[in-house]
């Protein structure tokens, strides 16, 4: 999978006492649009992503995907670094929203943001080597979470994405019973096998929105929706927007 990310750094962001309130507040709710670390080094704030609450405790990382929902609540400190990956890599990456105990990756985040405040000729190498360090450990962190089973059975939702997907046939290869399979998903992955899926059918719509001239029709199809209306909803209710308004600002963005 590394092998093709290609991570181009948009920002770099240090959140400390001198830049952010020390009571609560919010930094008000947004749709993540690109790919973000935030590694959090004080504080004791909140973090509200996907509609889960989390603490925003220190050493803990925070990883979003375009298309997320999320809104911080001071008072916390961070790095927080925001990047593009033209490759699409990085949406395939199954990662949690969170993963703790990340303090060892802070000089990554500090050489980022050093580079991306005051540039030299070898600020671009020195930000991907940084990113691709700091993927790869979270990758490796993960991995040691997801029982096998469970990884199996993503594999399986991936490689199916245009037939009907049963639960229980899930539960079957990964041998478990259905209710046993269910919270074993959800504590692995974070979600419900049901949402996972849904979300990756959004998630694969996006790539191919972005990457080829197919009508929505189209992609819709590929992407195992039999109902176009399904579709739409399904794509605005987790991106925000619908199909032809994601197409229209990726096209923006590029020009």
């Amino acid at each position: 999978m590394l092998e093709n990310f290609m991570p181009e750094l948009v920002s770099a962001i240090r959140l400390t006492e001198k830049n952010s309130p020390l009571t609560r507040q919010s930094y008000g709710q947004r749709t993540v649009q690109f790919c973000e670390f935030e590694l959090i080094t004080d504080g004791a704030g909140e973090m509200i992503t996907e509609q889960k609450s989390l603490q925003t405790v220190p050493g803990r990382i925070f990883i979003r995907k375009p298309g997320m929902r999320t809104e911080g609540f001071t008072p916390y400190f961070s790095y927080f670094i925001v990047f593009t990956d033209s490759s699409l890599a990085f949406r395939n990456v199954e990662l949690p929203l969170y993963i703790d105990g990340m303090e060892s990756l802070t000089p990554y985040f500090k050489t980022i943001y050093k580079n991306f405040i005051y540039p030299t000729r070898a600020s671009t190498l020195e930000i991907k080597s940084c990113i691709f360090h700091i993927m790869a450990t979270l990758m490796d962190e993960n991995a040691k979470k997801i029982p096998y089973s469970i990884s199996t059975s993503i594999e399986y939702i991936k490689n199916h994405l245009t037939e009907p997907i049963d639960i229980s046939f899930l539960a079957k290869i990964s041998g478990y019973s259905v209710n046993h399979y269910i919270r074993i998903f959800k504590k692995a992955i974070g979600e419900t096998p049901v949402n996972f899926i849904k979300k990756y059918k959004i998630q694969k719509s996006c790539e191919l929105l972005e990457a080829t001239i197919e009508t929505v029709e189209q992609i819709s199809l590929k992407c195992g929706f039999n109902s176009l209306s399904y579709f739409f909803r399904s794509f605005k209710d987790i991106m925000g927007q619908t199909p032809h308004e994601y197409r229209n600002s990726i096209r923006l963005y590029e020009e």
